[in-house]
Protein backbone atom coordinates (compact mmCIF):
# COMPACT_ATOMS: atom_id res chain seq x y z
CA UNK A 1 0.00 0.00 0.00
CA UNK A 2 1.40 3.32 -0.76
CA UNK A 3 0.07 6.65 0.06
CA UNK A 4 1.22 10.46 -0.97
CA UNK A 5 2.52 13.79 0.64
CA UNK A 6 -0.21 13.14 3.04
CA UNK A 7 0.69 9.40 3.73
CA UNK A 8 4.49 10.53 4.74
CA UNK A 9 2.72 13.89 7.08
CA UNK A 10 1.08 11.27 9.07
CA UNK A 11 4.17 8.67 9.31
CA UNK A 12 7.07 11.16 9.81
CA UNK A 13 7.90 12.60 13.85
CA UNK A 14 10.28 15.29 14.57
CA UNK A 15 11.59 16.66 17.64
CA UNK A 16 13.97 19.36 16.89
CA UNK A 17 15.69 19.95 20.25
CA UNK A 18 18.05 22.32 19.75
CA UNK A 19 18.36 22.08 15.80
CA UNK A 20 16.58 24.46 13.29
CA UNK A 21 14.70 21.65 11.79
CA UNK A 22 11.08 22.39 10.75
CA UNK A 23 8.80 19.20 10.04
CA UNK A 24 6.93 20.43 6.85
CA UNK A 25 10.18 21.65 5.55
CA UNK A 26 11.63 18.37 5.95
CA UNK A 27 9.26 16.46 4.51
CA UNK A 28 9.23 18.29 1.07
CA UNK A 29 12.78 17.93 0.71
CA UNK A 30 12.57 13.79 1.51
CA UNK A 31 10.00 14.16 -1.27
CA UNK A 32 12.20 16.38 -3.36
CA UNK A 33 15.44 13.74 -3.44
CA UNK A 34 13.11 10.58 -3.59
CA UNK A 35 10.98 11.97 -6.87
CA UNK A 36 7.89 10.76 -5.60
CA UNK A 37 5.61 10.90 -3.16
CA UNK A 38 4.42 7.02 -2.82
CA UNK A 39 6.20 5.50 0.73
CA UNK A 40 4.63 2.20 2.19
CA UNK A 41 1.93 2.88 5.00
CA UNK A 42 4.03 0.75 7.44
CA UNK A 43 7.09 2.92 6.98
CA UNK A 44 7.76 5.06 10.21
CA UNK A 45 10.54 7.82 10.35
CA UNK A 46 11.35 9.24 13.74
CA UNK A 47 13.94 12.45 13.74
CA UNK A 48 14.82 13.72 16.74
CA UNK A 49 17.74 16.64 17.21
CA UNK A 50 20.92 16.91 20.06
CA UNK A 51 18.82 18.95 23.01
CA UNK A 52 21.94 20.88 23.52
CA UNK A 53 24.75 20.85 19.84
CA UNK A 54 22.02 22.37 16.86
CA UNK A 55 24.26 20.19 14.19
CA UNK A 56 23.66 16.67 15.59
CA UNK A 57 21.09 14.91 14.32
CA UNK A 58 19.54 11.54 14.73
CA UNK A 59 16.72 9.33 12.83
CA UNK A 60 15.50 6.07 12.56
CA UNK A 61 13.31 4.65 9.61
CA UNK A 62 11.56 1.53 10.08
CA UNK A 63 8.93 -0.86 8.34
CA UNK A 64 7.28 -3.53 9.43
CA UNK A 65 9.08 -6.37 9.40
CA UNK A 66 12.31 -5.07 8.43
CA UNK A 67 15.24 -4.04 11.35
CA UNK A 68 14.87 -0.28 11.39
CA UNK A 69 17.81 1.67 9.95
CA UNK A 70 19.05 4.25 12.44
CA UNK A 71 21.76 6.45 11.83
CA UNK A 72 23.13 9.84 13.54
CA UNK A 73 24.46 12.98 11.71
CA UNK A 74 27.03 14.17 14.11
CA UNK A 75 28.43 17.10 12.31
CA UNK A 76 25.58 18.39 10.18
CA UNK A 77 25.32 21.83 8.40
CA UNK A 78 25.02 24.64 10.44
CA UNK A 79 23.11 26.56 7.78
CA UNK A 80 19.34 26.01 8.48
CA UNK A 81 18.73 25.72 4.54
CA UNK A 82 21.84 22.78 4.14
CA UNK A 83 20.72 20.88 7.64
CA UNK A 84 17.19 20.33 6.34
CA UNK A 85 18.74 19.54 3.08
CA UNK A 86 21.41 17.11 4.35
CA UNK A 87 19.36 15.43 6.92
CA UNK A 88 16.32 15.06 4.16
CA UNK A 89 19.03 13.16 2.13
CA UNK A 90 19.73 10.81 4.55
CA UNK A 91 16.31 10.01 5.56
CA UNK A 92 16.07 9.46 1.52
CA UNK A 93 18.80 7.35 1.27
CA UNK A 94 17.60 5.04 4.45
CA UNK A 95 14.36 4.78 3.09
CA UNK A 96 15.12 3.82 -0.57
CA UNK A 97 17.84 1.10 0.99
CA UNK A 98 15.02 -0.08 3.73
CA UNK A 99 12.93 -1.03 0.58
CA UNK A 100 15.64 -1.81 -2.52
CA UNK A 101 18.23 -3.51 -0.29
CA UNK A 102 20.58 -0.46 -1.12
CA UNK A 103 20.78 3.67 -1.38
CA UNK A 104 20.10 4.44 -5.50
CA UNK A 105 22.89 5.62 -7.43
CA UNK A 106 21.39 9.27 -7.75
CA UNK A 107 20.92 9.44 -3.78
CA UNK A 108 24.47 8.43 -2.92
CA UNK A 109 25.84 10.92 -5.55
CA UNK A 110 24.25 13.78 -4.02
CA UNK A 111 25.06 12.87 -0.76
CA UNK A 112 28.59 12.70 -1.76
CA UNK A 113 28.79 15.96 -3.19
CA UNK A 114 27.07 17.68 -0.10
CA UNK A 115 29.31 16.34 2.23
CA UNK A 116 32.43 17.66 0.06
CA UNK A 117 31.09 20.99 0.02
CA UNK A 118 30.76 20.76 3.60
CA UNK A 119 34.45 19.58 3.87
CA UNK A 120 35.34 22.41 1.23
CA UNK A 121 33.63 24.89 3.86
CA UNK A 122 35.50 23.70 7.05
CA UNK A 123 38.88 23.74 4.62
CA UNK A 124 38.67 27.18 3.47
CA UNK A 125 37.40 28.72 6.86
CA UNK A 126 39.48 30.71 8.55
CA UNK A 127 42.00 29.16 11.24
CA UNK A 128 43.71 30.76 14.15
CA UNK A 129 47.28 30.54 14.62
CA UNK A 130 48.96 31.05 17.92
CA UNK A 131 51.84 33.57 17.41
CA UNK A 132 54.52 35.25 19.43
CA UNK A 133 55.15 39.47 19.15
CA UNK A 134 58.50 41.23 19.99
CA UNK A 135 57.80 45.08 19.96
CA UNK A 136 60.89 47.69 20.43
CA UNK A 137 58.97 50.45 22.13
CA UNK A 138 60.57 53.70 22.53
CA UNK A 139 58.52 56.71 24.07
CA UNK A 140 58.60 58.78 26.95
CA UNK A 141 57.14 58.48 30.92
CA UNK A 142 55.81 60.97 33.19
CA UNK A 143 56.36 61.03 36.50
CA UNK A 144 58.00 57.42 36.77
CA UNK A 145 60.88 59.20 37.74
CA UNK A 146 60.58 62.63 39.59
CA UNK A 147 60.26 65.23 36.27
CA UNK A 148 57.81 66.02 34.07
CA UNK A 149 59.12 63.82 31.03
CA UNK A 150 61.57 60.85 30.45
CA UNK A 151 63.33 59.06 27.75
CA UNK A 152 62.40 55.78 28.05
CA UNK A 153 62.20 52.23 26.64
CA UNK A 154 59.34 49.42 26.56
CA UNK A 155 60.25 46.66 24.82
CA UNK A 156 57.91 43.95 25.11
CA UNK A 157 57.29 40.31 24.10
CA UNK A 158 53.75 39.09 23.30
CA UNK A 159 51.98 35.50 23.17
CA UNK A 160 48.51 34.98 21.95
CA UNK A 161 46.99 31.98 23.34
CA UNK A 162 43.74 32.17 22.06
CA UNK A 163 42.23 34.02 19.74
CA UNK A 164 41.03 36.58 22.61
CA UNK A 165 43.97 36.35 25.42
CA UNK A 166 47.32 36.53 25.54
CA UNK A 167 50.06 36.84 27.78
CA UNK A 168 53.27 39.50 27.73
CA UNK A 169 56.70 40.18 29.02
CA UNK A 170 57.72 43.96 29.38
CA UNK A 171 61.21 45.89 30.21
CA UNK A 172 60.64 49.17 32.03
CA UNK A 173 63.91 51.47 31.44
CA UNK A 174 63.44 55.29 32.12
CA UNK A 175 66.19 58.04 33.18
CA UNK A 176 66.19 61.54 33.64
CA UNK A 177 69.80 63.55 34.55
CA UNK A 178 70.59 66.51 36.57
CA UNK A 179 67.67 66.99 38.25
CA UNK A 180 67.57 70.02 40.60
CA UNK A 181 67.15 69.40 44.10
CA UNK A 182 64.28 71.62 45.45
CA UNK A 183 65.85 74.69 43.69
CA UNK A 184 69.03 74.66 46.02
CA UNK A 185 72.48 74.00 44.35
CA UNK A 186 72.45 70.14 44.91
CA UNK A 187 71.48 67.89 41.10
CA UNK A 188 70.51 64.25 41.14
CA UNK A 189 69.84 61.80 38.14
CA UNK A 190 66.54 59.54 38.72
CA UNK A 191 66.15 55.75 36.91
CA UNK A 192 64.18 53.38 36.83
CA UNK A 193 65.21 49.77 35.36
CA UNK A 194 62.46 46.82 35.64
CA UNK A 195 60.07 44.43 34.20
CA UNK A 196 56.97 42.47 34.50
CA UNK A 197 54.22 40.06 33.19
CA UNK A 198 50.89 40.98 32.10
CA UNK A 199 47.28 39.50 31.21
CA UNK A 200 45.88 40.44 28.05
CA UNK A 201 42.56 40.75 26.88
CA UNK A 202 41.63 41.72 22.93
CA UNK A 203 42.55 40.66 19.44
CA UNK A 204 42.04 41.50 15.86
CA UNK A 205 39.57 44.65 15.79
CA UNK A 206 39.89 44.63 12.01
CA UNK A 207 41.29 43.67 9.25
CA UNK A 208 45.18 44.44 9.92
CA UNK A 209 44.16 45.75 12.97
CA UNK A 210 44.53 44.53 16.76
CA UNK A 211 43.89 45.86 20.12
CA UNK A 212 44.91 44.34 23.53
CA UNK A 213 43.94 45.70 27.56
CA UNK A 214 46.54 44.34 29.47
CA UNK A 215 46.79 44.12 33.26
CA UNK A 216 49.67 42.94 35.45
CA UNK A 217 52.35 44.07 37.82
CA UNK A 218 56.21 45.31 37.67
CA UNK A 219 59.26 44.90 39.68
CA UNK A 220 62.73 46.59 39.76
CA UNK A 221 64.76 49.73 40.80
CA UNK A 222 64.89 52.96 41.74
CA UNK A 223 68.12 54.27 41.57
CA UNK A 224 69.02 57.66 42.46
CA UNK A 225 72.52 59.66 41.92
CA UNK A 226 73.37 62.97 43.68
CA UNK A 227 75.68 65.79 42.95
CA UNK A 228 77.04 68.63 45.14
CA UNK A 229 76.78 66.97 48.72
CA UNK A 230 79.98 67.77 49.66
CA UNK A 231 83.21 68.18 47.50
CA UNK A 232 82.00 67.02 44.68
CA UNK A 233 81.33 63.95 44.94
CA UNK A 234 78.46 61.98 44.27
CA UNK A 235 75.96 59.37 45.97
CA UNK A 236 74.46 56.36 44.63
CA UNK A 237 71.37 54.99 46.60
CA UNK A 238 69.42 52.28 45.11
CA UNK A 239 65.67 51.29 46.26
CA UNK A 240 62.85 48.40 45.53
CA UNK A 241 60.57 49.15 43.09
CA UNK A 242 57.33 47.79 42.72
CA UNK A 243 53.85 48.69 40.96
CA UNK A 244 50.70 47.96 38.98
CA UNK A 245 50.05 48.52 35.59
CA UNK A 246 47.27 48.76 32.97
CA UNK A 247 47.87 49.29 29.58
CA UNK A 248 46.17 49.69 26.04
CA UNK A 249 48.07 48.18 23.08
CA UNK A 250 47.02 48.99 19.44
CA UNK A 251 48.95 47.59 16.41
CA UNK A 252 48.88 48.07 12.53
CA UNK A 253 50.11 45.48 10.87
CA UNK A 254 51.60 46.58 7.61
CA UNK A 255 53.21 43.01 6.68
CA UNK A 256 51.42 40.05 8.43
CA UNK A 257 54.74 39.67 10.14
CA UNK A 258 55.44 43.06 10.68
CA UNK A 259 53.73 46.38 11.47
CA UNK A 260 53.71 49.59 14.03
CA UNK A 261 52.69 49.86 17.70
CA UNK A 262 51.18 52.01 20.30
CA UNK A 263 51.20 51.58 23.90
CA UNK A 264 49.52 53.84 26.97
CA UNK A 265 50.57 52.77 29.97
CA UNK A 266 49.61 53.98 33.48
CA UNK A 267 51.97 52.84 36.49
CA UNK A 268 51.08 52.90 40.06
CA UNK A 269 53.72 52.31 42.56
CA UNK A 270 53.43 50.04 45.86
CA UNK A 271 56.02 51.12 47.88
CA UNK A 272 55.99 55.35 49.11
CA UNK A 273 59.02 56.92 47.24
CA UNK A 274 60.79 59.90 48.30
CA UNK A 275 64.36 61.56 47.92
CA UNK A 276 66.20 63.05 51.00
CA UNK A 277 69.00 65.31 51.58
CA UNK A 278 70.92 65.11 54.72
CA UNK A 279 73.02 68.05 56.26
CA UNK A 280 74.61 68.89 59.83
CA UNK A 281 72.00 71.68 59.63
CA UNK A 282 68.55 69.96 58.02
CA UNK A 283 67.37 67.46 56.69
CA UNK A 284 65.20 68.22 53.36
CA UNK A 285 62.71 65.66 51.78
CA UNK A 286 60.69 65.36 48.72
CA UNK A 287 57.74 63.40 48.43
CA UNK A 288 57.37 61.40 44.78
CA UNK A 289 54.11 61.19 42.90
CA UNK A 290 53.20 56.88 43.05
CA UNK A 291 51.21 57.36 39.61
CA UNK A 292 53.16 57.69 36.49
CA UNK A 293 52.69 57.07 32.70
CA UNK A 294 54.46 55.79 29.84
CA UNK A 295 53.68 56.46 26.16
CA UNK A 296 55.64 54.40 23.59
CA UNK A 297 55.85 53.22 19.73
CA UNK A 298 57.84 51.72 17.21
CA UNK A 299 58.10 48.51 15.15
CA UNK A 300 56.24 44.99 15.90
CA UNK A 301 57.46 41.36 14.61
CA UNK A 302 55.43 38.70 14.57
CA UNK A 303 56.53 35.11 14.58
CA UNK A 304 54.01 32.38 13.72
Amino acid sequence: MTSGVSGLDGQLTLDSGATCLERKRLISRIIRWRETEDVDATLRVQVWGDPKVATRVFFSVARDGVDPAERTLANAPSDCDELHSAVALSIALAIDSLFAGRPTTPLTAALDELEEKQEAKKDTGPKYRRFWEAGLLVGATLSVVPTNVAMAALPRVHYAILPWLAIAAEGVVTRAERLTFLAGPVTYDAMVVGGGLDACVGGETAERMSFYVCLGGRGGAFLTQGYGTGENTSTIVTRPWWALAGSAQARAWILPSFGIGIGIEGMFALLERELSLVTEQSRQTLPLQPFGLAVSGGPVFRFF
